[in-house]
């Protein structure tokens, strides 16, 4: 009889595995303007935040510069001075939650750890080794310490930002915790991370540190490699502060995936060494009418982000872009362009001068990045923000010599980053379906 049962309980739970695999991993990606996220400043006027929005776009790409997507060192990530996207995942045994940064620009996940020599003021209690039952220390010849510093006691980082931020601790294993579509939770075990006792910088209270997911092996997404399928991806929902039940998913393995017929793929431009998210950009389309960039373009390729509210473009771009902005909007003489101090320094915005008989101005055009192999259509809502009911600005602006899709641009969009054949994939989708 105890036989039978537990063979009872072994298939019970070889089938709950098989579900848990088949639903695909996940984790709620909130962004700082919804009111559910840890970082919503519920004060902000719709022009505070958009300039809020600005700003940190105009960082990652002084950062992305400052990096030198040519001859990058993998050791030197982005600045994290105001995070765009949050998510929370449990660490260790017993479980316990961390809200971490997400970053598609960064490559190590860490946490701060008790005991603490210095850490910055956070509002989740610092992780403590000492009662979890599954952290270990990092031993010196696992493959993934490659690059950091081992003695006999360890393997060590150092993450430094450009900001003058910095990370210093000991790598460790530990197990991570993610929620499925089937709404349990499931635990990944023997993930490498960063155990940091030295945390300087401003971070923010609400985050207790980063989640990397970039290319290079050690990040979060490269180690889960086969068990998802090596791919990742998310959708992201509008910002509607009227409606806090929205939320965007980072999703992995089986739930990665794009549903129908519709999807177009782009490779990923390879660089030494291989770190960023970076595609092939050929030329942009503004109301159906390519620009004629020449090639060269885009030199340094264009970088998806997430952690960019709004896209950049590199001087002779944004240049073109521009004049063929100036040239459409000039034929609706309802429009008027904000100059000066009425708009954030480099931005093009308008006013729509509304008369009594007149509805909202609705002749807005649409983009179409190309990039190689794929046209990446951005309707007009994605193309520009709206600040008020007669306010516009395009969601782009210049930068000194990078370009980025920012995540403005990829609203309502399934984006899939597949690790194996180095390409993203993408389609356009109703992401509120999938937040459930």
């Amino acid at each position: 009889m105890a036989q039978t049962i537990k063979i009872v309980i072994c298939i019970f739970l070889n089938l709950l595995s098989l579900v848990i695999i088949s639903s695909g991993l996940r984790l709620k990606l909130t962004h700082r303007d919804s009111p559910n996220s840890p970082l919503y400043e519920p004060y902000l006027s719709d022009f505070e935040r958009f300039n809020k929005n600005v700003e940190i776009s105009k960082a990652r790409a002084s950062r992305f510069h400052r990096f030198n997507l040519q001859n990058a060192s993998s050791r030197v990530p982005l600045m994290h001075h105001e995070s765009l996207y949050t998510v929370d995942i449990g660490l260790g045994t017993p479980v316990t939650k961390r809200t971490l940064i997400f970053d598609t620009g960064s490559h190590l996940t860490w946490t701060q750890c008790k005991p603490c020599i210095r850490c910055f003021k956070q509002n989740q209690p610092l992780f403590d080794i000492e009662k979890s039952s599954t952290y270990r220390l990092m031993l010196t010849r696992n493959k993934l310490s490659r690059g950091f510093k081992c003695r006999s006691n360890g393997c060590f980082y150092l993450m430094q930002y450009y900001s003058g931020q910095f990370s210093r601790g000991i790598l460790a294993m530990e197990d991570f915790t993610f929620g499925t579509s089937a709404r349990v939770s499931t635990r990944v075990a023997n993930m490498s991370f960063g155990c940091g006792t030295t945390n300087v910088g401003d971070f923010g209270e609400a985050v207790s540190g980063i989640l990397g997911m970039d290319k290079v092996p050690i990040s979060f997404a490269r180690q889960l490699g086969a068990r998802i399928k090596h791919r990742f991806s998310y959708c992201l929902t509008k910002i509607d502060l009227n409606n806090t039940k929205e939320s965007s998913y980072l999703s992995f393995g089986d739930d990665a995936v794009i549903k129908g017929a519709n999807a177009r793929s782009t490779p990923f431009v390879r660089m030494i060494p291989d770190t960023h998210y970076i595609l092939k950009l050929n030329d942009i389309s503004i109301a159906g009418q390519k620009l004629g960039l020449a090639k060269g373009t885009f030199p340094e390729g264009c970088v998806v982000d997430s952690g960019a509210s709004i896209s950049l473009l590199n001087g002779n771009a944004f240049s073109k872009v521009k004049n063929f902005l100036l040239v459409y909007f000039s034929r609706f003489k309802n429009l008027r362009r904000l100059m000066g101090n009425e708009v954030p320094k480099g931005l093009i915005c308008y006013m729509h001068v509304v008369s009594n008989t007149e509805g909202l101005f609705a002749s807005f055009p649409n983009m179409t990045y190309h990039f190689e192999g794929a046209d990446y259509e951005v309707p007009w809502e994605n193309s520009f923000m709206m600040l008020g009911k007669n306010v516009f600005c395009l969601a782009a602006m210049k930068s000194e010599n990078v370009t980025i899709l920012g995540a403005y641009q990829q609203r309502n969009m399934r984006i899939v980053y597949d690790l194996k054949d180095d390409k993203m994939s993408f389609a356009p989708e109703d992401c509120s379906r999938g937040a459930a």
